[in-house]
């Protein structure tokens, strides 16, 4: 154990996200499952535009559902059926032996993460429109590579590379700009709902590292059935203590499908895609495939709830998705030298 606490920063030793992560929760480090880009994955990038499809759903669905419950309430209601809906594979798993008590413990490690994430990107709807949230909340790419090189070796030699401190100038540049520039700024409300959104992209980063380090070896659809599982009893818990769940009997029918597409679509769907995508291909990849879904939200949001962005706007935002590309493009190149 020691050796490993030296490796992360030590210039003696190479540490990978598996081992750093057997380190937090002491379990035997399993080399196994290595991650391969020499060849193209099709079924691997079918699950990342898969991912990609469902995510362009959620934000509209939180926003619809803003006017009729609280985001307690809604994130309660939408993993309660997203985990209803997954609740065969793990049973099925669980019949069949497949299921051990460590994906239950990592399962549960997971799950800290992705209850913060939930709880303030839920939020975050009732403050900021959907295209410029989820424009926004890119930035937890760059979290992800600043854990990277604070915890592995091999991720520092980005501090050499012309390309990632060009991506890093251009993705502060673009989300000051997106930011800054909105036309309502400077409102209270708009404020608030930065703050939810910057913190969900940080737990985000966390989720998605942790997926990479200790649900690998899992089937997808049972590890997010188990992480759906504890997500939905937490998420009952602060619903009865901050929410009003009583509201949920007077929304008209149209709020029930609303919450039932988005639990199938944007959570058992989207997050089985997004795990199998990153266990075949490792987490670069898939990241790269989501930076398209807050121009396709707007394309669906100016319909549904008149967004625009200014022109200003506009450029910073293309600004900050090509910064991202590019910071995972030095990062992918470095780590193959």
């Amino acid at each position: 154990m020691q050796i490993i606490f030296k490796s992360a920063f030590s210039d003696k030793y190479n540490v990978n996200y598996q081992q750093f992560f057997c380190f937090l929760t002491k379990q035997r480090y399993n080399p196994a499952v290595k991650t391969d880009h020499s060849k193209f994955d099709i079924t691997a990038t079918a699950y990342s535009l898969g991912a990609l499809a469902c995510w362009i759903i959620g934000p509209l669905c939180i926003k619809q559902l803003s006017g009729w419950l609280d985001f307690w309430t809604q994130n309660m209601l939408r993993y309660l059926f997203a985990a209803f809906l997954l609740l065969p594979f793990l049973l099925v798993s669980i019949k069949q032996k497949k299921v051990d008590r460590l994906i239950w413990k990592n399962a549960l490690i997971i799950t800290i993460p992705n209850i913060f994430m939930q709880s303030l990107w839920a939020a975050g709807f009732y403050y900021i429109n959907p295209a410029l949230l989820t424009l926004i909340a890119k930035s937890s790419i760059l979290w992800t590579i600043l854990f990277s090189m604070v915890f592995f070796l091999d991720e520092r030699n980005l501090l050499k590379s012309t390309r990632f401190w060009t991506a890093s100038a251009a993705m502060i540049i673009g989300l000051t700009g997106v930011t800054v520039l909105n036309p309502t700024f400077t409102t209270k409300a708009t404020l608030i709902g930065l703050v939810f959104v910057f913190s969900a992209s940080f737990a985000w980063s966390i989720y998605t590292v942790g997926i990479k380090a200790l649900l690998a070896n899992y089937d997808s659809r049972v590890s997010f059935a188990i992480v759906s599982l504890y997500t939905t009893v937490a998420l009952t818990i602060v619903a009865v203590l901050f929410g009003k769940p009583s509201d949920c009997l007077s929304m008209p029918p149209a709020g029930w499908l609303v919450i039932i597409f988005s639990a199938c679509t944007s959570l058992a769907l989207s997050h089985s895609f997004y795990y199998a995508a990153i266990k075949r291909i490792g987490a670069t990849i898939p990241s790269l495939v989501t930076l398209a879904q807050p121009f396709l939200v707007l394309v669906v949001s100016r319909i549904l709830f008149a967004e625009t962005l200014t022109p200003a706007q506009w450029v910073c935002g293309i600004i900050l998705v090509a910064g991202a590309a590019l910071a995972i493009w030095a990062q992918e190149h470095l780590n193959k030298t």
